[in-house]
């Protein structure tokens, strides 16, 4: 008589655990909370630090300390030619021209121009928060935190894994 594989199987497992009571059973307690979590926060507090230390350092070098602004996000913005009064404001369609070099001052990209609705995230967000800062026909650096420029993955191009970023931008509309 054909006995099947798996019946034979499962009944030899059945087996074994009965024979097996002796074996304790430990419930396992879930904890409140999650240390990978825990460990995955205090290293991104660890790169904001260390990018916020780089770009102190930087703006120091450069001697642009008072004339860099300072937003909560990390992001700093020095408007160096205003042309007009105007805002740019949300939803706003502009006309950039920009280059982008690396915080070692490594030449990225060079005049690029873009049409950038504010509001959209493009080029990034980081950009387009900036942008909300500036006015019309107005020339300006930004410096982006690697959070707000393209953050862990780059721009899969010319920008590297966590790269802080320095924008030298003209506001042509």
């Amino acid at each position: 008589m054909k006995i099947n594989k798996y019946i034979a199987l499962t009944c030899g497992l059945c087996c074994i655990a009965a024979c097996n009571n002796d074996i304790p059973i430990t419930e396992v307690e879930k904890k409140a909370d999650n240390p990978y979590k825990e460990n995955m926060i205090t290293a991104n507090n660890y790169v904001a630090k260390s990018e916020e230390n780089e770009i102190d350092s930087y703006i120091k070098r450069k001697k642009w300390d008072t004339k860099m602004k300072r937003f909560d996000n990390g992001m700093r913005v020095w408007e160096y030619e205003t042309l007009s009064d105007k805002k740019i404001d949300y939803e706003d369609e502009v006309v950039i021209q920009y280059s982008v070099q690396s915080i070692t001052e490594k030449d990225i990209y060079n005049n690029l121009t873009d049409t950038v609705v504010v509001g959209k995230h493009e080029p990034n967000v980081g950009i387009d928060k900036a942008l909300q800062e500036l006015h019309y026909g107005s020339s300006a650096k930004v410096i982006l935190p690697s959070h707000l420029a393209y953050g862990f993955v780059g721009d899969a191009d010319r920008i590297g894994t966590n790269m802080i970023l320095i924008y030298d931008i003209k506001i042509k509309q």
